[in-house]
């Protein structure tokens, strides 16, 4: 009878009886002793072993943990404390995740204080190496509906390869366009019946015709937030801008709720758009891009910034790629430092990366709206990246059919605008950032940490600490190699993309986590099972 008579008498000392421990400590001690024998305590104790084994730890010589780092955050005060109060947040050492989220941080561990913590669980990523929160892109046009150009499936599977963990789609690719209730439903439906390899989440539109509806997409929980343009768009994208007062309109209706509005900042009329683009055009080649770059003035996106900044009194307003910096940032610096404002900033890789001087005429893959300017205006971007300005970094990954780029012709007056490289904008930010001395911390913050507290995820993610989901970027800083050399493109359409055969690009994804399961290994270069979500 001792199992049975243990498993209760052992149930009562757990549940009941432990307080009287101090009243009667010899009947305990031989109580337990006798228990220790029995066949419930060792099933016991092993389900303990095996909660410990449970636990996998990863450790590395540079882990990033974020800028948020405090002393409760992490299982040793003392060394939190001295992480906390250095310039850097990254460090030798280790993190211990369970059930899809981290359980514990250990900066300045080294690996032989892993392993003996740990000995079955531990994973040694390098001492030369980087384990990051997993990048966030607050800024991707994939759709699941309606268009044959980049669904969920293979931008989960691009944005994995990349080290990115989450994905916020925009409204403008989906037919129907996802600013209704209906259509947000259809979007997510669809999305979710396929495999997504990693997070994604949407944002809703606010168009003309929505505009006095919008408060029932906003109490959708699959919507983070809205979109919207001031400028006009092509008949074939099928999304109408809406202007500067019907966009303060929307922002007293969001600014009830936590969510921001993102706006496209550039502010013309659709005359305006046609005529500049002729004139641009009068006396250039069809492949000039000097026509193209003079078709979108800088003075548009002032413009359309200052409207911006005048609705961040009554709700969190978003400027998406930021291109203009020599006369937005000035503006831009004098609304966030006014307390009633509540303004944040993204720019893009290839606004820092390249400028007018890098490309040649014909070249349509990097055509853009707003259009990547000259060298000193991309100086301006990466200073205003540094102050803090710009407060984040975002793709805006724009796929479309091949034929639409016109490859061939290099007519850049009508080829589709907007790049494609979801897979590669690690190395399209840290390619530059690595010459300018930028660290890791700042990689984090832009690409991780501002994304998060934008899309209302920083409970969930953007840094690592426990609490926190399990998902990572490993990856190495000083590899330099063209990305197609050790990886193969994952994108819906191969070969559209400027950035995956550039051999001066650095960093290279080695392993990407989400809810702490590996689902793209970089050394093999192969996918393992989707673990991603539609997100509330």
């Amino acid at each position: 009878h001792r199992p049975f008579l243990s498993g209760i008498f052992g149930h009562l000392f757990s549940s009941r009886t432990a307080k009287r421990y101090k009243r009667y400590p010899l009947f305990f001690m031989i109580l337990s002793s006798r228990l220790s024998r029995s066949s419930w305590f060792s099933h016991s104790r092993n389900h303990h072993q095996c909660c410990i084994r449970s636990i996998t730890t990863l450790w590395c010589g540079n882990v990033v943990y974020g800028g948020r780092t405090k002393d409760a955050h992490f299982e040793s005060p003392s060394l939190s404390k001295n992480l906390a109060t250095s310039s850097s947040h990254s460090r030798a050492g280790s993190v211990d995740i369970s059930n899809g989220k981290i359980v514990a941080c250990h900066p300045g561990e080294e690996w032989s204080q892993a392993v003996e913590r740990n000995s079955k669980g531990a994973q040694n990523l390098g001492q030369n190496m980087a384990l990051s929160p997993g990048l966030i892109d607050v800024h991707t046009h994939i759709s699941a509906l309606g268009r044959n150009w980049e669904g969920y499936e293979t931008a989960t599977m691009a944005a994995a390869a990349g080290g990115i963990t989450t994905l916020m789609g925009m409204p403008l690719n989906s037919l129907p366009s996802t600013t209704t209730l209906l259509a947000v439903e259809m979007e997510r439906d669809a999305a979710a019946s396929g495999p997504l390899y990693v997070d994604v989440g949407l944002w809703g539109g606010v168009v003309p015709e929505n505009r006095h509806n919008i408060k029932e997409l906003l109490e959708s929980p699959y919507i983070f937030g809205l979109k919207a343009f001031l400028a006009p768009l092509p008949p074939a994208a099928g999304y109408q801008a809406v202007s500067p007062e019907q966009l303060k309109e929307a922002a007293k209706v969001c600014g009830q709720t936590s969510k921001p509005i993102l706006v496209h900042s550039e502010l013309m009329t659709e005359d305006e758009s046609v005529g500049a683009v002729k004139e641009a055009f009068a006396k250039q080649s069809p492949t000039s891009y000097e026509a193209h770059l003079a078709s979108r003035p800088a003075k548009w996106e002032q413009d359309a910034v200052r409207v911006v900044c005048e609705a961040s009194k009554d709700c969190h307003m978003h400027i998406v790629h930021l291109s203009d910096a020599r006369g937005c940032l000035s503006i831009i610096q004098a609304c966030k430092e006014s307390p009633e404002n509540n303004l944040t900033v993204e720019t893009c890789p290839h606004y820092l990366l390249l400028d007018e001087s890098m490309i040649q005429d014909g070249e349509v893959l990097v055509k853009c709206f707003p259009p990547i300017r000259d060298k000193e205006n991309r100086e301006l971007l990466w200073q205003g990246l540094s102050e803090g300005i710009i407060d984040m970094v975002a793709s805006d990954h724009s796929p479309c059919e091949p034929h639409m780029r016109n490859m061939e012709s290099g007519d850049i007056s009508t080829s589709w605008g907007g790049l494609s490289g979801l897979q590669y904008q690690l190395q399209a930010t840290w390619t530059d950032a690595k010459r300018r001395n930028f660290t890791t911390d700042e990689m984090a913050a832009w690409w991780s940490e501002q994304p998060a507290l934008l899309a209302g995820l920083g409970g969930k993610k953007g840094h690592i600490e426990p609490g926190q989901q399990a998902d990572f970027c490993w990856w190495d800083p000083n590899h330099r190699e063209a990305p197609n050399a050790y990886s193969k493109e994952y994108h819906r359409w191969k070969g559209t993309t400027y950035f995956a055969n550039n051999d001066s690009m650095r960093g290279r994804v080695l392993g990407t986590w989400v809810r702490g399961q590996l689902v793209y290994d970089g050394e093999k270069d192969e996918h393992v099972e989707p673990a991603g979500v539609m997100m509330t």
